[in-house]
């Protein structure tokens, strides 16, 4: 043991002195809102509306819908459109009020019409140190920022909370609902100018609903919720932004479902600092969502107290990732989330290696439908659980990840800026991963993963039991032997020096200046196993 502290020791010291890295999501100093205080919004059909339509809107509906009372209903309501852009209703709305987005291509040129370093907001007050380098300048918008230059990083902005009161909670424009009226979500478009950091920013907007449309080409987050307590996220498609396609932060009380989240530099769906439940309740539910082509299906650095269930995520780089790897992201470490009865397949997709493309041409002259990685990934995993504690892991089919179907390791706590030394093994702990299906498709055909679990042997209670495979195969893992649930789980409070050694070159990727580490094999596409 003395000899495996000497070796974790001086592995802290290596990360000590690492330059920072470019982790997860930047976003101002944010709270958990109080969730007694709210719900997860109910769907509205009826209540006050304001109809925003296109010149062709009516021709798109008629494309849209058959013959019959839908096409009439539609049209209808149609007549009482009184706004051509989304963000001209957004601003006319009181709370309560249902914005009714008729089918078309939203621009919403006035909103690019606002430069993005809008002078308005360039002075104190305006702008706070991230904790990390997420941005280039090292400089996130503060909420006065948000408040008072709503359009400068916004398509459409809708900001619920007001400057001249400390609680932090919704005042104005709460219950708002964005719903696209067409067929399909992709009959109702919100087309981003690349520019824009949010297409939809939902700031403090308690109650907050956006329904049956689709976002695209965001700057950073093509749909955006913050510090809302209650939202609810339908119909969806989120899709080719720089960053995330729908993320969540420091928000409680909220439904993703029914998404279709694809072409994301970071992840399609993303509920970070999530609800601080404690595993007593789950305040984020995720479900029936289908994320692939991303660089991660799902992920959540501090992704708290969410249930995702009844999803797919396949054909990215990793399917999903948990961490407690950055600054700045309230609720570390991670813990008590729950993924049970999803897919999480072929998770092989190498955008790592167009990195010098990537670096060299702008995100607003590439193509739309080109992925570049803002965030690492262990490409050909389904799993990566980094740092993380109390989840359950149950009854998922994991299949065809070409490197490993899990990984559980431990982060040393300095990577989130805590230099406690008593801190640094505070996570990967209690996770039991049961019940779930290694290498094994639903109709029961093998699909082997490199390896089925890869764990770093750290952490107090960590155990697996009951997982199947295809017939006639084993469970493969490293190491051979893992601890059961009956027998209470793992005991060691430090990992496989090899191991962590091994991750470690890979901590400083960064997108901008060290998108090769020496020594990181995570970026290099495995062979698919036999």
């Amino acid at each position: 043991m003395r000899i495996r502290l000497t070796v974790l020791g001086s592995l802290l010291l290596v990360l000590l002195l690492l330059p920072a890295s470019a982790f997860a999501h930047a976003e101002r100093a944010t709270f958990f809102p109080d969730h007694t205080l709210a719900s997860t919004p109910k769907y509205r059909t009826t209540g006050p509306a304001r109809v925003v339509c296109k010149p062709d809107s009516a021709r798109r509906i008629k494309k849209a819908f058959g013959p019959g009372q839908k096409r009439t209903t539609r049209l209808r309501q149609l007549k009482s459109c009184k706004y051509r852009h989304i963000q001209q209703a957004v601003d006319a709305a009181v709370s309560g009020d249902r914005i009714l987005i008729m089918p078309g291509i939203y621009r919403e040129e006035p909103s690019r019409a606002i430069p993005v370093k809008d002078p308005k907001c360039e002075g104190e007050g305006f702008w706070e140190a991230s904790g990390d380098n997420h941005q280039a300048d090292g400089r996130v918008p503060t909420f006065m920022h948000q408040a008072v230059c709503p359009n400068s990083r916004n398509l459409i902005a809708i900001i619920g909370d007001s400057l001249d009161d400390p609680d932090r909670t919704c005042d104005h424009k709460c219950n708002l609902m964005l719903h696209g009226m067409g067929r399909k979500p992709r009959d109702v478009v919100i087309q981003n100018d690349r520019f824009k950091q949010d297409v939809i920013r939902a700031d403090r907007a308690d109650g907050f609903q956006v329904r049956n449309l689709t976002v695209e080409q965001a700057g950073y987050n093509d749909i955006n919720v913050v510090e809302t307590n209650g939202f609810r996220l339908t119909n969806l498609v989120a899709r080719w932004a720089k960053n995330y396609g729908i993320l969540s932060f420091a928000s409680d009380n909220g439904l993703y479902a029914h998404i279709d989240a694809y072409g994301n530099g970071d992840s399609g769906v993303y509920p970070g600092s999530g609800p601080e439940g404690h595993c007593k309740r789950y305040g984020i539910e995720i479900r029936h969502v289908d994320s692939h082509d991303n660089v991660l299906g799902q992920s959540g650095t501090a992704g708290n107290g969410t249930w995702i269930h009844d999803s797919k995520f396949h054909h990215n780089a990793a399917g999903i990732s948990a961490d407690s790897f950055a600054p700045g992201h309230p609720g570390m470490p991670q813990d008590c989330s729950k993924w049970e009865d999803n897919e999480i397949y072929s998770n092989n997709v190498n955008f790592f290696e167009d990195q010098r493309y990537c670096n060299s041409v702008p995100f607003d002259k590439r193509p739309k439908e080109k992925v570049c990685p803002q965030f690492l990934a262990v490409v050909g995993s389904g799993f990566m659980l980094y740092g993380v504690n109390q989840n359950l892991v149950q009854r998922n089919y994991v299949y065809d990840n070409w490197r490993s179907g899990m990984r559980l390791f431990w982060v040393p706590s300095t990577l989130r800026g805590d230099n406690n030394a008593n801190e640094q093994t505070d996570n990967s702990n209690a996770n039991r991963i049961v019940n779930n299906h290694f290498g094994v498709t639903p109709d029961g055909k093998a699909a082997p993963n490199g390896k089925d679990v890869f764990w770093d042997e750290q952490g107090m209670g960590n155990c697996w039991e009951d997982n199947e495979t295809a017939a006639g195969r084993s469970l493969t893992s490293d190491p051979l032997l893992l601890p059961t649930c009956a027998s209470g789980g793992s005991l060691s409070p430090v990992s496989n020096p090899a191991k962590t050694a091994g991750d470690a070159p890979c901590a400083v990727w960064s997108p901008r200046d060290n998108d090769a580490p020496p020594g990181c094999s995570w970026f290099t596409t495995p062979d698919k196993p036999e």
